[in-house]
């Protein structure tokens, strides 16, 4: 009965990620024609993304679907800073079920190709959280977080990303190792 519960959440979780996602593309494209003319230095944006954390002395990988939404500032077309929450999906390993969030601020340091085509890196401190089930004490850590990324301007406010980050220092515990890797595919919408 319970393996039939959590693949039924597992589900409904997968579905209301995509219905997300979906919504925010939605907002997102809408809310950049509408205001095509306006623009700011802020941004906020979503995306949809694999993530495979390492489990058993790094012997083994775990892969879950994960979503994450943004925001930030950009200083310039070079310069940007940008909080994010992550929710890194749950993985099961030797009966035990870690649900990962990571909460993270980033620096962002871009480089045009052309006049919508761009690649970029960041660094960050990342604030991340592994919940167990089944009564198991949950943890807490903070540690390094890496990325690159390339991004193309479908509009003047709509921004297609796809980025393959790194999160260093995941909490270890009941044979959950600390390093995580993610790709994803987004959009990011400045005002």
């Amino acid at each position: 009965m319970n393996r039939y519960n959590n693949n039924t959440r597992t589900s409904i979780n997968g579905k209301k990620a995509g219905l997300l996602a979906a919504a925010a593309l939605a907002l997102t494209l809408g809310s950049g024609l509408a205001r095509a003319d306006a623009q700011t230095p802020y941004y906020i944006g979503g995306d949809v993304a694999k993530s495979t954390q390492r489990v058993d002395g790094n012997s083994q990988k775990r892969t879950t679907d994960s979503y994450s939404i943004f925001g930030g500032y950009k200083f310039n077309e070079n310069f940007a800073v940008e909080a994010a929450y992550t929710d890194l999906g749950k993985a099961n390993f030797n009966g035990v079920s870690a649900k990962n969030k990571v909460y993270s601020l980033d620096g962002i340091a871009r480089a045009p190709l052309s006049d919508k085509f761009g690649v970029y890196g960041k660094v960050g401190l990342a604030y991340a959280e592994r919940n167990f089930d089944g009564g198991l004490s949950d943890t807490h850590k903070t540690g390094l977080k890496m990325g690159v990324g390339v991004d193309y301007a479908l509009t003047k406010n709509v921004t297609l990303r796809a980025e393959a980050t790194r999160f260093n220092n995941m909490p270890s515990a009941n044979g959950f190792d600390k390093k995580l890797d993610r790709v994803g595919l987004g959009l990011a919408y400045q005002f």
